[in-house]
């Protein structure tokens, strides 16, 4: 008998045991079916939510991770199994059998057995997505920028061939650590080496990467070590401030690099690569440098073994490049073929020359040619820094042929950045606001803006200004470019480029200047005049580009007073501490950028009524004091990155009623409850419903509590919270 019972039992064990699944599969066909139906939609939630956070990581230039990918295109074939086979099948597990009379289930139970794995899978995939959100992308260092400029735009001029083949056969070379070029401004020494970082990165695989650094006139070290890290992906963190870490940083970097060619571009004088923090650590890394400078003494000083010399382009090259720009149309008019002759020979074969001109006179009649040529063998030959004197007049001429005085005026006030520095739009906007006298028509900061998008694309349009890869927001300008304009600044509108502080005594000088921009302190030991006489001076700008090694740049009490037609005031690391008793003179002061500077005490600015444009980014202020409500012509106003701002006072923001652009990332957090408490301190940000005209917010809020209903307006447009 208990032999028969076991028999029993594992007959049952087998048959009755799957039976009973494959049945249940029919019993709960329902159920399985609304199941696989749910998580599909939960799955395209969590798809749509990954989708969002792939775009942003798109936007912010990272790189997704690969199992986010492969989540993706899984989650993509799961959805479109159960969208294209499961729902058709299930259409085909309703009919009736072949005797009408009952469902098909055979149909019927695969079906809901393919619903229950597909629920599963689904499920599995959710769980997956959690732990895939917390890290979708990463960041990667920046293309080079000799391939993003160069590819494709490089023109072959026979006369180069054999420097360009020997520099490519000195990077083959293991021998071989640095080389040299050097040239006058504007032969196209910066374009020559990155198409040599190009070729050997892309074409010949000679190394992995390039990176490509400016050093300019008046180095700064802070910004080559930062522009190094960023095209390496090296973080400082808050290791950022001292330039020693930073060197120790980047040798240990650059001694982990493998196959890296690094563009040394526009030495001046000898640089001290190894406190920079340049250094490969051995030869076996296969690392080298190319760097260029106007000098041959310093290529020389620095050791690069071989150097060359970059000429002129003879004329046929230069011809050859002149016709390239302008089209057809110096080859096809005989008379206007005769004049772009004449008029390569007076550029001087000087390529930075040739592209000015020739994008001037492009699409250009006779008339336009025939005055052109007339307007170069006309003008005082000058002699800037080395250039041939022809130089000047063709840059001078791309400038008088710009056709709006607006532009004009917009490329002057290029000319107050510093060398080589980067241009942004946000600065341009600062001074267009700042002297609305100069460009018509401009009511709002969103009008500004378009206007100076709009300027600056017509000067790089006619050469005057350059791309800086596809980025929108900023430019630069060529240094022979910067030097012509400055010297036409100068010339013509009393605007002045000052090397020293020592050439604030000029009293001549200063008593007609329109504009002033001091950015170089050679010296710490020379300070600020007391006060400058300068009745006519619109803007005035300065920069203390040494202020973590020198912090004692400071104002006198008494040196505003006699600038009362100021209308704007840019400041960047000095020190403020108080400021000066003078401010109260710039009643008519439109624009006042305060950053990186010594300053806790901001009374004195509410007292400036007229202002329009009020930047204290990464300053040292404490309080926004009530007096800043004041300010009720302010359009502007940035905060951002004052990590030390405690207090914005109640009031101070509803008060700022013409308010259009507040920024405040990084900056204030503080933000008090409305009608938490009758002693309230700081401001809340129910007082920003009072900026009716308010389209641009950047803030940070650490607390959803204090987030009132209703906070933004119809009129926001750009947010970042």
């Amino acid at each position: 008998m208990d032999f028969l019972i076991a028999v029993g039992s594992k007959i049952c064990e087998y048959t009755v045991g799957p039976v009973a699944g494959q049945l249940g599969y029919i019993y709960h066909y329902k159920r399985n079916v609304d199941n696989v139906k749910s998580q599909i939609q939960r799955l395209k939630g969590e798809k749509a939510r990954m989708q969002h956070s792939i775009e942003e990581a798109g936007r912010n230039g990272e790189e997704i991770e690969r199992a986010v990918e492969e989540w993706m295109n899984g989650v993509t074939g799961t959805i479109e199994e159960a969208n294209d086979e499961f729902f058709k099948d299930e259409d085909y597990a309703m009919p009736l059998c072949s005797s009408k009379l009952f469902p098909n289930l055979v149909s019927r139970r695969r079906l809901s057995k393919r619903a229950n794995s597909l629920a599963k899978t689904a499920g599995d995939e959710m769980e997956r997505a959690k732990t895939l959100m917390q890290k979708v992308s990463y960041r990667v260092p920046p293309q080079s920028a000799a391939i993003e400029m160069t590819k494709g735009s490089y023109m072959i001029f026979q006369s180069r061939t054999s420097i360009f083949n020997t520099i490519m056969e000195a990077l083959r070379n293991p021998d071989v650590k640095m080389i040299g070029v050097y040239g006058m401004g504007g032969v196209g020494k910066t374009m020559l080496a990155k198409e040599v970082a190009r070729k050997a990165v892309d074409d010949d695989k000679l190394f992995k990467k390039a990176v490509i650094v400016t050093v300019s006139q008046t180095p700064a070290l802070h910004k080559i070590q930062k522009e190094i890290a960023d095209q390496l992906g090296l973080n400082f963190g808050n290791n950022g401030d001292d330039e020693n870490v930073r060197a120790k940083r980047l040798r240990l970097q650059l001694g982990r690099e493998e196959k890296m060619l690094l563009v040394i571009d526009d030495v001046w004088e000898k640089l001290e690569l190894y406190e920079v923090g340049i250094a490969f650590g051995n030869d076996k890394n296969d690392c080298k440098i190319l760097l260029t400078s106007r000098s041959r003494d310093v290529v020389r000083d620095m050791d690069a073994n071989p150097y060359f010399a970059l000429k002129d382009l003879c004329f046929d090259e230069a011809k050859d490049l002149f016709d390239k720009i302008v089209g057809d149309q110096s080859i096809k008019n005989p008379e206007i073929q005769a004049l772009a002759i004449e008029i390569v020979k007076e550029c001087a074969s000087l390529p930075i020359a040739i592209e000015t001109v020739a994008s001037a006179l492009k699409k250009k009649d006779y008339p336009v040619w025939s005055n052109a040529l007339r307007e170069l063998r006309r003008s005082a030959p000058t002699n800037i820094k080395g250039m041939k004197k022809k130089v000047y007049s063709s840059i001078k001429l791309s400038y008088d042929f710009l056709e709006s005085d607006e532009a004009k005026s917009l490329l002057l006030i290029c000319s107050l950045r510093p060398e080589d520095a980067l241009i942004e739009t946000e600065f341009l906007l600062m001074y267009v606001m700042g002297l609305l006298e100069l460009f018509q028509s401009i009511t709002n900061l969103e009008e500004a803006r378009m206007t100076v998008l709009t300027l600056v694309d017509t000067l790089k349009a006619s050469s005057l200004l350059l791309n800086v890869g596809s980025r929108k927001d900023i430019t630069i300008m060529h240094d022979v470019v910067r030097d012509v304009v400055i010297l036409i600044g100068s010339e013509e509108h009393n605007m002045f480029c000052l090397r020293n502080v020592v050439e604030l005594e000029d009293n001549k000088k200063l008593k007609v200047a329109t504009a002033i921009s001091l950015s170089n302190f050679e010296d710490d030991a020379y300070q600020l005049p007391k006060s400058l006489e300068c009745p006519q001076l619109m803007s005035f700008h300065i920069r203390n580009p040494s202020f973590w090694r020198n912090r004692n740049i400071q104002i006198p009490n008494h040196f505003f007073e006699v600038m009362k037609e100021l209308k704007v005031l840019h400041l960047t690391s000095v020190c403020l501490e108080p400021l000066p008793s003078s401010f109260e003179f710039l009643e008519n002061l439109h624009t006042l950028v305060l950053n990186w500077c010594e300053i806790e005490d901001v009374a004195l600015i509410g007292e400036l009524r007229n202002l329009k444009i009020l930047d204290l980014a990464d300053s040292r202020i404490v309080n926004l004091l009530g007096q800043i409500g004041q300010l009720t012509r302010l359009q502007l106003l940035e905060l951002s990155y004052c990590s030390k701002l405690e207090v914005i006072e109640c009031n101070v923001i509803s008060n700022l009623v013409r308010l259009e652009e507040l920024y405040m990332l990084e900056s204030f957090t503080r933000w008090d409850f409305e009608g938490g408490h009758s002693g309230r301190r700081n401001a809340s940000l129910t007082e920003l419903k009072n900026l009716s005209r308010l389209t641009t917010l950047h803030l940070h809020i650490p607390d959803v509590n204090v987030m009132p209903k209703d906070l933004f307006s119809v009129n926001l447009k750009r947010y970042d919270i």
